[in-house]
C-alpha cells in the first residue's frame, strides 16, 4: 500500500474511533474514564489496533448503544480485521 494511501486509511480508521465516543453513555463511570484516556493516549500515538482493543474493552464496560458498535465494526473493517469486524457486527 502506498504511503498516501495507507494515511488515508489512518485517517478513515481514526474517524470511526473517535466517533465512537461520542456514543458512550454519560456520565462514564471512573474505570470507563481510565479506559478512555488510554484509548486517547492510543489514537494519539497511532496506536489504532490498540485503540480499537481499548474501545472494545470500554463499549462492554459501558453497555454501549448499537451506534457505538457500528463504528468500531467500520473501523475494523478499515483495518482488514474480519473477525473484530464481525464481533461488533453482531452488536448491533
Amino acid at each position: 500500500m502506498a504511503t498516501q494511501d495507507l494515511r488515508s486509511s489512518w485517517a478513515i480508521t481514526s474517524r470511526h474511533l473517535i466517533a465512537s465516543k461520542g456514543h458512550l453513555p454519560s456520565p462514564l463511570p471512573n474505570e470507563a474514564l481510565d479506559a478512555l484516556h488510554q484509548m486517547d493516549e492510543f489514537l494519539d500515538h497511532n496506536e489504532l489496533g490498540l485503540a480499537l482493543e481499548e474501545a472494545e474493552f470500554l463499549g462492554n464496560l459501558c453497555h454501549s448503544p448499537p451506534a457505538f458498535w457500528a463504528e468500531l465494526q467500520l473501523a475494523a473493517e478499515n483495518m482488514g480485521l474480519s473477525e473484530a469486524s464481525s464481533r461488533f457486527a453482531a452488536r448491533l
